[in-house]
């Protein structure tokens, strides 16, 4: 068994290929897929199973068949979010952050659209304001977080910049873009209705937020490294 310095040196390697540290990368793989294939597996599975439209956003979707899909992602990300490890205090704490706020945004769906298909029953029950406020400020604050872990904490080292691989420049390339895209998506959301005039039923949102989660997915995957690897 390993004494605490050696397991202090091996999590702070920028690679390793003890099974502690390949559980990292299978977490960080794992929450990367998961953030790629939501937007898709709403869409194609809804359009197959059910032949439902395209709904506005992600969160619309909780109002038709595939709901259950839509609350397991979110709670499976959640978890991996949760259970997840970084290299210090802070990632484990934005990590725990984001796992909550993606817990919430499963938890309180946000409000049907008046005369839009879905369960009518549910949306009756559930179409209450705080419900519709506390899953948008959860879903702000869960791309934010992962935004900000991206731009400030994926892109640390242990390592002086000079002594960088060329697979370390362009992974914290792929953390900077991937972050600087998903704040950028959010604010497109945020002015999209009120200043571009797009109505409440239009796609650009579920467009954003599929941007915004691939980039999250793709920014995971890097860490995972499932590209850019040493």
């Amino acid at each position: 068994m390993m004494d605490i310095r050696e397991v202090t040196h091996y999590l702070t390697r920028e690679r390793s290929d003890i099974p502690e540290v390949i559980s990292f990368r299978a977490t960080r793989r794992a929450i990367g897929v998961l953030g790629v294939a939501l937007p898709f597996l709403l869409w194609w599975g809804g359009l197959l199973l059910n032949r439902t439209a395209l709904q506005p956003s992600i969160s619309h979707y909780y109002f038709t068949n595939m709901r259950e899909a839509f609350v397991g992602v979110l709670c499976a990300v959640s978890l991996f979010l949760f259970t997840y490890k970084g290299y210090n205090k802070m990632d484990s704490y934005a990590a725990n952050a984001a796992g909550f706020f993606s817990l919430m945004v499963a938890v309180f769906p946000t409000n049907i659209i008046d005369g839009y298909p879905g369960q009518s029953m549910v949306a009756s029950i559930l179409d209450v304001k705080i419900h519709n406020a506390i899953h948008l400020t959860s879903a702000g604050l869960f791309f934010i977080t992962l935004a900000c872990m991206s731009l400030f904490l994926f892109t640390k080292s242990n390592k002086p910049k000079s002594q960088w691989s060329d697979a370390r420049k362009s992974r914290n390339m792929v953390y900077k873009v991937s972050g600087w895209i998903m704040l950028l998506c959010i604010v497109l959301i945020g002015i999209s209705e009120p200043l571009l005039g797009v109505g409440k039923t239009s796609k650009v949102t579920f467009a954003m937020e599929t941007v915004a989660l691939f980039f999250f997915g793709i920014s995971w995957l890097t860490k995972g490294d499932v590209v850019f690897g040493d």
